[in-house]
């Protein structure tokens, strides 16, 4: 795979059949290789492209420090039903957006259909769309245990993939994680029998975002990790189970 701008696309001249997508007996199209971004809102161009292939609009599951509930609209930004359906509209999205507003830029064109969140951070105030819904990860895991506490919270922290909450999930849905909340090294391993294994073989797409500069603000003392790390940790392993 090559790395053209901000994300992963297949280089030129490789079968889009046999090189990106399979098809499954359920008739959803699958995007096999995760696509890697820089920043979260740029998820939006790979998931434009799965939406533009399926005949509804996918669920997305994500995880995340943050909750991703903000208002795109709020700024002024429009979002149109329909709107995924144009490249280039898709693109002056993304230059637009930040601060994670790309879940409600996504729920209101109906590029998504809704967008389950799990988070460090709690939801403070209402949601921007009545489809979304943020999930805690754990109790004793807050920004407040992370950044004063950590070495209260390492244990949880390396074992964050094995407390995810069970979520309800419809074919086709679209795996999407931020970089940001995996803490430590540790937590970055998948295994092979939990529940997120599961969500990765079943995803019509993954999404990792690298998000520098958060994973090198949030991850625990000791800690050396990097958002590039831990997404190319996560694409490698993901190839196993898919």
């Amino acid at each position: 795979l090559l790395i053209i701008g901000s994300w992963v696309r297949v280089p030129a001249g490789v079968p889009f059949f046999l090189s990106f997508f399979r098809k499954i007996p359920m008739k959803t199209t699958v995007f096999r290789e995760p696509y890697i971004v820089s920043l979260h809102h740029h998820v939006l161009l790979p998931w434009a492209e799965l939406r533009r292939a399926l005949a509804a609009a996918p669920q997305v599951i994500t995880l995340d420090f943050h909750t991703d509930t903000l208002s795109a609209v709020s700024r002024g930004i429009t979002a149109k039903t329909g709107a995924w359906q144009d490249a280039e509209t898709v693109q002056d999205a993304v230059e637009q957006l930040h601060h994670d507003e790309h879940f409600d830029w996504a729920l209101r064109t109906g590029l998504i259909s809704r967008a389950d969140i799990i988070a460090i951070s709690p939801q403070v105030g209402e949601y921007s769309h009545p489809a979304m819904q943020v999930h805690p990860l754990a109790p004793e895991l807050t920004p407040e245990s992370v950044l004063q506490t950590p070495e209260n919270i390492r244990h949880a922290a390396d074992h964050a993939l094995d407390l995810l909450p069970e979520i309800p999930l419809d074919a086709p849905y679209i795996l999407d994680v931020d970089c940001d909340f995996f803490l430590t090294a540790q937590a970055c391993r998948i295994q092979p029998d939990s529940r997120f294994a599961e969500w990765v073989r079943n995803a019509a797409m993954i999404t990792l975002s690298r998000e520098n500069d958060w994973v090198k603000l949030l991850r625990l003392p000791g800690e050396n990790i990097s958002g590039e790390a831990i997404a190319r940790s996560l694409q490698e392993q993901c190839a196993f189970f898919r």
